[in-house]
C-alpha cells in the first residue's frame, strides 16, 4: 500500500511538470452540501465552471457558472499565487428527495484563493448563492438556502 501511494504521489508531481498549460481542474467544494466540480480555462483570464451538488443537504443539482479573473496578487511569490475570481451563471435540478420540486435559479460566484506554484492543487474560500425558485413539491416559493451558500473549495489543476 505505500509503494502504491509513493508511486500516486510521484505520478501528479511528474504530470504536474510535464504539463505546462493547465487547462482543467478538478475538485471538491464543502459549504452548503458537497459539490464536485469542473474547471475548464478559456484563457488566461476567464474559465468556466460545471458543478454536481447536493444544495443543503437535500437534492441534487447541476451548475454552470462563467468566471472571470479579476485579481492577482504576488504576496507569497516563492510559494502560491493568490486570487479573486467572480462569476454568473445558472442552476437547475432537484429539491428535497422525499418531495422532489424542480430547482430552477440563477447563480454567482466571488472565490478568493491561492495557486501552489510547486503542486498542480489551489484552494479557495467562496460565496456561491443560488438565487431562484423550486417549482411543485412540498418547496414551491423561493429557494431560501441558497443565499447562504459559504464554502471551502480545493481544486487539482492538470
Amino acid at each position: 500500500m505505500k509503494k502504491i501511494l509513493l508511486v500516486f504521489v510521484c505520478s501528479l508531481f511528474a504530470f504536474e511538470t510535464v504539463l505546462a498549460q493547465e487547462k482543467n481542474a478538478v475538485g471538491l467544494r464543502l459549504g452548503d452540501g458537497v459539490e464536485f466540480l469542473y474547471q475548464r480555462d478559456l484563457s488566461s483570464r476567464n474559465f468556466l465552471q460545471f458543478t454536481l451538488a447536493t444544495p443543503h443537504f437535500e437534492g441534487l443539482s447541476v451548475t454552470g457558472i462563467y468566471n472571470w479573473r479579476c485579481c492577482r496578487w504576488n504576496w507569497t511569490p516563492r510559494t502560491c499565487d493568490w486570487y479573486l475570481n467572480a462569476g454568473v451563471g445558472g442552476a437547475l435540478g432537484l429539491y428535497d428527495f422525499d418531495d422532489s420540486g424542480f430547482l430552477l435559479g440563477l447563480a454567482g460566484s466571488c472565490a478568493f484563493g491561492c495557486h501552489f506554484k510547486n503542486a498542480p492543487i489551489s484552494l479557495e474560500v467562496d460565496y456561491r448563492p443560488v438565487i431562484g425558485a423550486v417549482i411543485g413539491g412540498g418547496h414551491d416559493g423561493f429557494f431560501d438556502p441558497g443565499f447562504w451558500n459559504f464554502g471551502l473549495s480545493v481544486k487539482f489543476h492538470f
